[in-house]
């Protein structure tokens, strides 16, 4: 497609909140490449998992909460954010990074 968005060719402040949409839309092949360019770009692991994954999956909790979203879109999200937690599991733990999975409730994100 002609019109089709080069992740690479964003800005790190535009590249998050694109990834948040792509979230929303559940593009697990988006995510997966916007989780690599951050971490060619010298992002922590840690990092592009809090303001680009779990940022992105609150936006989709508040909106299924809301009545907006309904499980099937949730589910294709946490799928995109799966795949995106498949590149970086490795990573935290070889960098002995504490983090609490998340998952999405019908409040929001919430803890294990």
């Amino acid at each position: 497609m002609a019109d089709e968005l080069d992740l690479k060719t964003l800005s790190d402040d535009e590249l998050v909140p694109q990834m948040h949409d792509d979230l929303y839309d559940g593009l697990k092949e988006e995510i997966e490449e916007g989780v690599r360019i951050l971490l060619d770009r010298g992002w922590a692991p840690y990092k592009v998992l809090t303001e680009a994954l779990v940022e992105g999956m609150r936006i989709v909790g508040i909106d299924f909460r809301d009545g907006i979203l309904f499980v099937p879109e949730v589910l294709m999200s946490a799928n995109a954010m799966k795949a995106g937690m498949a590149i970086l599991r490795p990573l935290l733990a070889a960098t002995g990074q504490d983090y609490v999975p998340a998952r999405v409730g019908t409040d929001g994100i919430v803890g294990p």
